[in-house]
C-alpha cells in the first residue's frame, strides 16, 4: 500500500491562487492531530505544512482494539473493556488537548472534557457509531464521515460476488480441483434487475457498475417522494415501495446506514418479499438482517444466495450458523481495498480543512439525529 498522499491542489480562488496562504490567520497557528494513518512519513507532513501554512500538524496514532470500538458503538462500554485502550503519553495528551480539529479512527474516552479547544473531527471512514456523535454535537464539535471514500472498491467488490454467484464460479472451481472436464454454464447478467437499499455513494457507484451490465436498476431512498426520479435509476421508491421493489430484484444490495430504522429492516417477512431466487448482498450494516431468518430462507431454497461482508457480531463467531448455510458468500468486512483509500481520504481532509479555516460549510457532516 502506498503512504505517498499526493496532496490535492488547494481550490482556486478568485485571483486564480490555489494555496490557502492568505486564508490562513499569521498570528495563532490552528493545531491538528492527525490519528490515523497512525505513523506518517515526514514528507507526508511536511507536505500537509506547507500545504497550510497556519495550521500546525502534529502525527500521534490511535487505534482502538476492535471490542472497544464495537462496545462504544453499541453503548456497552465498561471499565473492563475500557483497559483495553492503548496508553498515550502525557506529551500526547497534552497535544490532543491544545487540538482545534482531529482526524482520527477512534477517539481516546473522555476527549470531550480535556479537549476543550475541539471543534472538528473528521472521521476517516463512513462508520461513525464509535464516535459517539451525539455527544460530540453535544459539546458543539462538528463530526465528518468519509462516505464515498471506498465506495468504488465496494461497488467492484459487489459486481464480483453477483459474478460469482450468477456465472457459478464455485462449481467450476471445485472441477478444476477435482480435475473434471464437464460442462457447467452460469446464468446471463444481462437484462436482470437490482434492487439497491441507499441510494448514497456506494450504491450509486453499484448502479452505475450494474448499468455497464445492462442491468434494469430500481433504487429505495428514504427521503424519495412517490413520483421522484434519479439519473442512475431507472425507478426510485421511498421506504413504501420497498416491498414492491423486492418482489421484481433478481439481486437485493444494502447499502444503508445503521440507524433504528435499518435494524432488522430484513426480518423473516420482509426476506419472504424478496423474489423466490434473488441474491440478497449486504454491504451495509449487519444490524439490517435478522441473520436466524437469513439461515432459514437459504435453507428454505427460497433466497437464491446471501452475500455478507458485514455480519451483526463481529468477528463472527466460530460457532454461527452463517458458516455453513447454504449459498452463503462470506467475507470479514473487507469490500473496501486499501490502495487508494488514503489519497482520497488525505483529499476529503484537505477540502474540509479549507472550508474549516475559512469558515464554510464542511462536507459530509453527520447528523445524529439520522444515524449518518
Amino acid at each position: 500500500m502506498s503512504r505517498r498522499y499526493r496532496l490535492p491542489a488547494g481550490r482556486a480562488d478568485v485571483d486564480g491562487d490555489e494555496t490557502m496562504t492568505t486564508r490562513v490567520p499569521a498570528v495563532s497557528k490552528v493545531q491538528a492531530v492527525v490519528m490515523y494513518p497512525p505513523a506518517m512519513e515526514e514528507s507526508d507532513l511536511y507536505e500537509l505544512h506547507r500545504r497550510f501554512p497556519g495550521v500546525q500538524f502534529h502525527n500521534i496514532g490511535y487505534f482502538e482494539p476492535h471490542g472497544l470500538r464495537d462496545a462504544k458503538a453499541k453503548g456497552r462500554v465498561t471499565e473492563e473493556v475500557l483497559a483495553t485502550a492503548p496508553p498515550l503519553t502525557e506529551q500526547e495528551r497534552e497535544t490532543i488537548a491544545d487540538a482545534e480539529l482531529l482526524m482520527a479512527l477512534d477517539l481516546p474516552h473522555g476527549i470531550r472534557e480535556w479537549a476543550p479547544r475541539l471543534r472538528w473531527v473528521q472521521a476517516i471512514g463512513a462508520g461513525i457509531g464509535q464516535l459517539e456523535p451525539a455527544k460530540l454535537k453535544a459539546e458543539g464539535i462538528a463530526l465528518t464521515n468519509a462516505a464515498g471514500v471506498a465506495s468504488t472498491p465496494i461497488a467492484e467488490f459487489v459486481i464480483g460476488r453477483l459474478l460469482e454467484v450468477w456465472k457459478d464460479i464455485r462449481v467450476l472451481e471445485r472441477q478444476q480441483r477435482s480435475h473434471i472436464w464437464e460442462m457447467h454454464q452460469g446464468l446471463l447478467v444481462k437484462g436482470k434487475t437490482m434492487g439497491i437499499v441507499g441510494l448514497g455513494a456506494i450504491g450509486r457507484d453499484v448502479a452505475r457498475r450494474a448499468r455497464a451490465f445492462e442491468m434494469t436498476i430500481l433504487a429505495n431512498r428514504r427521503s424519495a417522494q412517490p413520483g421522484d426520479t434519479d439519473p442512475d435509476a431507472d425507478e426510485l421508491f421511498g421506504p413504501e415501495g420497498l416491498d414492491e421493489m423486492l418482489s421484481r430484484s433478481d439481486a437485493v444490495v444494502l447499502c444503508a446506514p445503521h440507524t433504528p430504522e435499518t435494524i432488522d429492516l430484513f426480518d423473516a417477512q420482509r426476506l419472504r418479499r424478496l423474489k423466490p431466487g434473488a441474491v440478497l448482498v449486504n454491504v451495509g450494516r449487519g444490524s439490517m438482517i435478522d441473520e436466524a431468518a437469513l439461515v432459514s430462507s437459504l435453507e428454505s431454497g427460497h433466497l437464491g444466495a446471501a452475500v455478507l461482508d458485514v455480519t451483526r457480531e463481529e468477528p463472527l463467531p466460530a460457532d454461527s450458523p452463517l458458516w455453513d448455510a447454504p449459498n452463503m458468500y462470506l467475507s470479514p468486512h473487507c469490500s473496501t481495498a486499501s490502495e487508494g483509500y488514503n489519497e482520497a481520504l488525505m483529499e476529503l481532509f484537505c477540502d474540509n480543512l479549507e472550508r474549516f479555516l475559512a469558515e464554510e460549510p464542511l462536507r459530509n457532516v453527520v447528523d445524529p439525529d439520522r444515524g449518518y
